[in-house]
């Protein structure tokens, strides 16, 4: 893992260096999204939602994502985050009592910077991302990527997104094993409005093993509603499938929440 951080940190150094010289020159918008000068313009949201029960069962649950999108002349880049918790207060039949005990521990975020080299729709990228879940059937999951993205539809605010291309991968499963190696990176983004006040995403990332270790796939869909100005609610299901767990585990993961977002 130590070599993985510092190829990643040399590559987003030189990002920084290319996009700087580039930030000189940005063009300016009648009706920029997010005006900040120096440093083009920025667009995103923040996710929260919270689950709280008592009575037989006590438990709490916070859930948060944010996405970040920086756009250049040149250069479009993606930041995201996203984490859970959940603790449950289980009652211990044996000893009478009644103990807190986390059930979910997640965090994880992602860097991307796409080149544009043709009018903005066909790029190429450099990608990292690294997921910690204490409970899953990896407790770590890394990947460094770069390769070849075409922006195939564009209208207004709705876009389809594809890319490809070859990477490095690195997983701990639940035992404290390790495995890294080659991989090759799939995606789709879809994001479309379905009325004025209504939008659809949906984003598809599959990391395939060339050394028939475990391979990923990541399937997030949702649908957005404006509640009042900057303010939503949206319903999302999320899958998460590893082609070989390990220690018994299932293959598959989902989430099904319903959560406020704030547009920035």
């Amino acid at each position: 893992m130590p070599l993985f951080y510092n190829v990643v940190s040399v590559l987003l150094m030189l990002s920084v260096c290319a996009q700087a010289s580039e930030m000189k020159s940005l063009p300016t918008s009648e009706e920029p999204l997010q005006p900040i000068g120096f440093f083009g313009t920025v667009t995103g949201d923040v996710e929260i939602g919270f689950l709280l029960s008592s009575g037989n069962t006590d438990s709490f649950a916070i859930r948060v994502n944010s996405e970040l999108i920086h756009e250049l002349e040149y250069f479009r880049n993606r930041y995201q985050l996203h984490g859970m918790n959940q603790k449950n207060k289980v009652f211990d039949s044996a000893s009478g009592e009644t103990h807190q005990q986390t059930t979910t521990n997640r965090y994880g975020f992602t860097g991307q910077s796409n080149y544009k080299i043709v009018s903005g729709r066909e790029t190429v990228f450099g990608r990292g991302s690294y997921t910690h879940d204490k409970f899953a059937a990896f407790k770590e999951q890394a990947s460094l990527v770069v390769g070849y993205g075409n922006r195939m539809y564009e209208k207004q605010s709705g876009y389809i997104d594809l890319e490809t291309g070859p990477g490095f991968g690195y997983q701990k499963n639940s035992n404290g094993e390790t495995e890294s190696g080659l991989i090759w990176f799939l995606a789709a983004n879809i994001d479309y409005p379905l009325t004025s006040t209504t939008k659809f995403r949906q984003t598809l990332e599959s990391s395939i093993s060339f050394y028939g270790e475990n391979s990923t796939t990541i399937s997030r869909s949702a649908l957005t509603t404006t509640v009042i100005e900057r303010l939503s609610m949206r319903l999302s299901y999320a899958l998460r499938h590893n082609s070989k767990p390990r220690d018994n585990r299932k293959n598959t993961d989902t989430e099904l929440a319903a959560s406020l977002v704030y547009t920035f």
